[in-house]
């Protein structure tokens, strides 16, 4: 999964709720937070994002000192398959939580004008689950690091 597309794809989410509440709209939560709307921004997501987020990529590696190479250099390259991973993430994810998180939100228009996620969790189980993901996410990355220095010292010992 490509991290860097999963975070575009969040914040190209957020893109007609910050035009409507700069523009002073009564409802915040249109069409992006509707399950077609969702589809629609994952197409450029993943198609424009790829190429935006290997350039930033690309960016980040230049701009780190010798000393932070070491382990804060990342591959610039995403694959197909890991954009797409991304921002399917990403796109639904974002969808659910506001489905869940907002009133104004009508997840399932055009099929129905009613939103069947709100109040499944609270804002308070929502925030837990987010914060356990963000913890399993953490603990994943640390086991990834230590098994490719691992697997890095053996093919150096062998």
């Amino acid at each position: 999964m490509s991290f860097t597309v999963f975070v575009l794809s969040q914040i190209l989410m957020d893109v007609e709720v910050i035009a409507r509440l700069v523009l002073g709209a009564e409802r915040l939560h249109g069409f992006t937070n509707t399950i077609g709307g969702a589809t629609l921004v994952l197409l450029p997501a993943v198609y424009v994002g790829r190429p935006i987020c290997q350039a930033v990529l690309g960016w980040w590696n230049r701009n780190l000192s010798p000393a932070q190479r070491g382990w804060l250099s990342t591959r610039t390259s995403i694959s197909w398959k890991a954009a797409w991973a991304g921002g399917i993430l990403g796109v639904y994810s974002h969808w659910l939580l506001d489905a869940i998180m907002h009133a104004d939100a009508r997840a399932l228009w055009p099929i129905s004008s009613r939103n069947p996620f709100v109040g499944w969790l609270s804002i308070g189980g929502v925030n837990t689950v987010c914060t356990w993901s963000l913890a399993m996410g953490c603990v994943g990355l640390f086991a990834l690091a230590m098994l490719r220095r691992f697997r890095k010292s053996e093919q150096r010992g062998a």
